[in-house]
């Protein structure tokens, strides 16, 4: 779907599980987005958090900016610092 979005059900469990690599279109100001792929990103986000039961984030700024900016339960993040996106592994 995107490079910093990988969304997938956890076979052991059924997890809906979401993996958020980077929010940097939130922090940095030359992101490189206009004002409609901004909003995009955010409106996406937001519908994914809804669904998905735990979401994986490789550290703990991607984590703390979910509960800041999105207002996600901290029980349902899980850092981990093995997953990278599929671009990079």
């Amino acid at each position: 779907m995107s490079k910093g979005i990988k969304i997938y059900r956890n076979p052991r469990n059924g997890e809906k599980v979401l993996e958020i690599y980077t929010l940097d279109f939130i922090s940095d100001r030359n992101h490189g987005y206009g004002w409609l792929g901004l909003h995009f990103r955010h409106f996406r986000i937001k519908l994914l958090l809804k669904w998905a039961d735990k979401v994986y984030v490789p550290d703990y700024d991607v984590a703390i900016d979910l509960v800041k900016y999105y207002f996600y339960p901290r029980e349902n993040i899980v850092v981990d610092r093995t997953i990278l996106p599929a671009d990079k592994s």
